[in-house]
Order: C-alpha cells, then structure tokens, then sequence
C-alpha cells in the first residue's frame, strides 16, 4: 500500500512519521512520534470543514473510544489532520480474519457490549459514528475501543443539511445512507451487522460489487439460522430496513444482547457500560419473576425454552430475572419437571417429544437442524429453492460435458446425433435435479414418514421417466445405437426389455425411472442437514441401482445418474461444522427441550 508521506517525514509540526498503519474510508493513517517522544497516531483527512466545530469531539472521554488528542489543519488548511492514542494491538478485523467461523457466544457478547458502550457514549454527545465496522474497532491489552469517529457528524447538522454524500463501507451501510440520512440508527444497523459477523465469522449481506451489496441491504432479509437462538432478536431487530422499526438506542438493543461471562473472553476487559443500560439492569433485578403450569404441551415445551439456561437469557432485563444468575444450572433457575416414568432406558439417554406424535428416542442435531429449518419463512424458502436450481443447471452443464467427453465421443457418433445426446442427457440432469430439489425442499424439516416419501418419488420418478422418453424422441434418438443389451439381466422380464423395434417403450421409462427414485433416498441429498457437502459413495450407490435394475440406455444411464446425484449435492448447501456443533450442543442440552 502506497502512502502520501514516507518514514522521517514532518508534515504536522511537532510530529514525525515512522510507517503507514492503514488507509479508512476518511483517509490515512500513520504512527508518528511527537518531538517529546510521544506515540501517537496521525489521521490525514481527505476532507474537512474547519468551522464545522469538530473540536467539540475532543471533549468526549471514554474508556471504549480511542482517545483523540487533537485536530489540526496545516497552512492554507490544505490538509487537516486528527491525532489520537496509538493502539498497538489487533483491529477486530485481524481477529476475524484469525477466525472464519465466528468467535464463541461469550466472546462475540464482549466485544458487542465494548462498541456498544463507545457508540453510546458518541450518540450520547450528539455524533453519529458512520463508518462502524471491524476495522475501526481495536483492542489493546484487553480493552476494546472504538476509532476512526473524529469525523463523525452531529445529528442535527446531517438532519439539517441533508448531506447526500454516502460515507462508510458499503458492507455495513444502512439503507436509508442512499437517502442522506445519517441518524443514529445507521449505527444501530452496523452494530446489528458487526454482532451477525462475530459469530457467524461472516456478513449477513454480501456480493461481488458494491452495487450487489447495496441492493441486498434494500431488499433482502438476512438469513440468521447460524445465530445462537439468544442474540437473533436483537440482530433481527437491529437490521430492520425501515429504521424506525430499528431500536431507538444503543442502550435499547444491549438489553436484548445477552451479557458475557467475561471468566471465557480471552482476556477481554469490561467495558465502560452506559449508566441507562446498568440502571434498568437494577430494575429488572427487584422484578419478581412470575411463572404458570403450562397448561397444553405446546405451552410447556414454550416454557421450557423460555427457562433455557443460556450464558443468558434473551429477552430483555425489563422481562428476565437476573442475567449473571442464569448462566449456571441451579436449583432455582433449571425448570422444575414432573416425575419421569419407570422405563427400561438406560439412565443417561436423552428423550424429547417430537411434534405431533410422541417418539421416545434420542435427539440428534440433525433434528435441531431441521427444527431450524422449518422456521424459514416462504419467500426465503424460495428464494433459497431458486439458487439451487440455478445452481443445478451450472453443474448439469459440468457434468453433461464431461460424460460427452469420456463415453458419447467414443461411440462413433456424427456430430449432429453428439449434440442430440448432449442436449438430452443435459435435461435428464436438470429435469430430475430439479425434481429432487424442490421435494427435498418441501421436506427438508420433515424427518418422518419416509414410506410416504418414496411413494411420491415413484410417481416423480415415474413423471420423468415418461418425460425423459418423450425428450428423447422428439430429438429422433437412437436408443439402440448406444444401448448394450448385456446389460440386463435374467430376472428381468422381456416384456421390460427393449420392444420388438429396438426401441424402448414408455412404460419401460415409468416403471425402472420410478422404481429408481423410490428405492434411492434422493430427498437426503437436498437438504442442509446432512452430515457432509458431498458423498461420493452415495452416488455410486445410485448408479449401481440405475445399473440393475435397469434404466435404458445402458451402460449410459448409470454414469447419468450418479453425476445427478452429485449435481444435486452440489446445488444444495449444508450446514458449516460450526453449525454442525451448535446444533449438536443444543441437542446434548436437555434442559432446552421438552420432555
């Protein structure tokens, strides 16, 4: 990264610069030394209004905002330059980048409540950060510190003059910036943005251009399946489009973030907590906490989550006992359960009531992840069925390519019949990926009544099968030119076989394609909770089965449909294994569950 002023050099009286730390939004950034021997470090703005009153800031001390020493503007205010305690520890997006999949909950909690309480303590004196985001937050020997606020406006200024100017990092951007707005809730949405990173380990809303990204923060809604269950209200909340629909205050969506156990952060220190945010804390502590027998199963199993012992609780202090009291199981705050039965069961298996009927087994995360699942709404269940499929018809293309190239070119084919071929095995692929696609997404949070399944997979299958043939002789296939009678087999019927014309007949297609798809459990492969992206035996499996029982033509079809069965892996995303691992510490956490 080039800089404008090099080592040695004095472009601010009394300060020399030693090396360039980096280059913001506003401009860049230098450690310098003063003529006394001080550390410092040395902002050079791009712009700057001189009469603005920007030395207001400097009368703001806390212990989560960097310290600003001072602002100066050189001769002529060519340039102007801010000067502020030097951190020398890590950004917090160093420490992100260190870790992919997110930080823990208590981690995540710790740096949330420090920002928070800087960002506070600005909106508090009347600035508005506008350019939050990890590489403006740094921490130094445990404290964690907010930067890069010395220009940060007066809300009265941005309201009064409408400045349209869009300043900040498009991937931590409120949407109503476009409009020139530059309230305190664009912080509020950053900080929703910042908390979904720290412990997803990546953003809610990204995209290949800054244009992608924006139309993403205008119309979508983030996906918070990953989230630990206690901080998805507030992220929800803070992310709102609409930011009155927003919190109002910093203060306001703290009290929906559960508190960390700061023994578990790594050596991250306190922070200097708003006075409205430790006072209603207090309040919530003198309110008695008022309970009620459920009176249906459905309501005790709500009870029960709602007495989850978490690192704490989710809801707000003004509805909660004491957060720090029920972050370890006690006999006060573990809900109170009726006698269990005499039963034959070992002692330490875990049961749980599955919905509708009662089902004594084990809870898997499997089962978590399915719970999850089934709380997606339909437009993000079909905006997710539509990426699929888009991607289905990326890898069909793949795959299609490839079986042209290692068995169509060696069958003595013209051109024009390896086009024919190309183009049928292509829609076999898509058609039937597709097919799968969308059953598996109608069932991915079902686990049960898997004879029910197979039997609409035989009628898919079935469906295709019939279609398949219809495709093939609308492009005037030979199916005989390419089809090895050896590979049927004798217990086969020859009334299956190929017709008396060497052609196929549909009934062929609809019965093996059907019988295909309802001995193969195609549905396993379409749904996130699987335990791996990609299962290779599987697939072979799926070709085996194509190859007995048999699908025409053969050997073709074999290799179609284990590459089928790939695509669909492919065009189905699973879950990440830190995923995996809180699904699963959920399901080993027999307290959140209903018995």
């Amino acid at each position: 990264m080039k800089f404008t002023y090099s080592t040695g050099d004095a472009p601010l009286d009394g300060y020399t610069i030693k090396r360039g730390l980096g280059r913001g939004g506003f401009g860049e950034v230098y450690f310098a030394v003063s003529d006394v021997g001080k550390e410092v470090a040395l902002k050079k703005v791009d712009f700057m209004d001189a009469d603005r009153g920007d030395s207001l800031i400097l009368n703001i001390n806390h212990q989560n905002l960097v310290l600003l020493f001072d602002i100066k503007h050189t001769e002529g205010q060519d340039e102007s330059w801010i000067i502020m305690e030097y951190m020398s520890g890590s950004s917090l997006r160093d420490i992100l980048t260190r870790h992919p999949d997110g930080l823990t909950e208590d981690e995540a909690a710790a740096w949330f409540f420090s920002i928070a309480s800087g960002v506070h303590r600005l909106h508090d004196n009347g600035y508005v950060h506008r350019d939050l985001k990890p590489g403006n937050v740094f921490v130094s020997e445990g404290h964690i510190k907010v930067g890069d606020y010395g220009l940060s406006k007066l809300i009265a200024h941005s309201q009064q003059h409408n400045n349209t100017r869009a300043i900040g990092t498009c991937r931590y951007m409120a949407p109503e910036i476009g409009q020139g707005n530059y309230g305190r809730q664009i912080d509020i949405y950053a900080l929703g943005i910042i908390l979904y990173e720290l412990l997803q380990g990546n953003i809610p809303f990204d995209g290949e251009s800054d244009a992608e990204i924006l139309t993403k923060h205008l119309t979508q809604e983030p996906n918070l399946s990953g989230i630990p269950a206690p901080f998805r209200p507030a992220i929800q909340k803070a992310l709102q489009k609409d930011p009155r629909k927003r919190y109002q205050s910093v203060v306001d969506m703290m009290l929906e973030v559960p508190a960390p156990n700061y023994q578990l952060t790594s050596g991250l220190l306190r922070p200097q907590l708003p006075s409205e945010y430790l006072e209603q804390l207090e309040d919530s502590k003198r309110e008695p906490a008022i309970t009620s027998p459920a009176s249906s199963p459905a309501e005790a199993s709500s009870a029960n989550q709602d007495a989850t012992p978490t690192t704490s609780s989710q809801k707000r202090p003004t509805d909660r006992p004491n957060a720090s009291a029920a972050r370890i199981p006690t006999l006060e705050n573990v809900p109170v359960r009726p006698p269990a039965p005499i039963t034959d069961r070992p002692a330490t298996a875990r049961y749980y009531r599955a919905s509708g009927t009662y089902r004594a087994r084990t809870k898997s995360w499997k089962d978590v992840a399915m719970e999850e699942l089934s709380t997606h709404d339909r437009s993000q269940k079909v905006s997710e069925l539509t990426a699929s499929m888009t991607r289905a018809v990326l890898g069909a293309a793949g795959s299609s390519a490839l079986i042209l190239g290692v068995y169509l070119t060696n069958q003595n084919l013209t051109s024009v019949q390896i086009t024919q071929w190309s183009i049928w095995i292509l829609s076999v692929m898509v058609l039937s990926s597709w097919a799968v696609l969308i059953t598996g997404k109608i069932w991915e949070s079902s686990a049960d009544e898997e004879g029910s399944k197979r039997l609409v997979m035989f009628a898919v299958g079935a469906g295709l099968g019939i279609l398949h043939l219809g495709i093939g002789n609308f492009l005037q296939l030979d199916f005989s030119s390419i089809h090895s009678e050896n590979s049927y087999w004798p217990w086969v019927l020859d009334k299956w076989k190929l017709s008396a014309g060497g052609e196929p007949s549909y009934i062929h297609f609809a019965i093996f394609t059907g019988l295909l798809f309802s001995l193969c459990r195609w549905w396993l492969h379409a749904t996130p909770a699987r335990s791996s992206r990609y299962d290779l035996l599987a697939a072979l499996m799926f070709a085996m089965v194509a190859w007995f029982l048999p699908v025409a033509p053969q050997p073709l079809m074999p290799g179609v449909v284990g590459f089928t069965a790939l695509v669909i892996q492919f065009s189905t995303p699973s879950f990440t294994v830190a995923q995996r691992r809180h699904f699963q510490s959920v399901a080993d956490t027999w307290w959140q569950h209903d018995q």
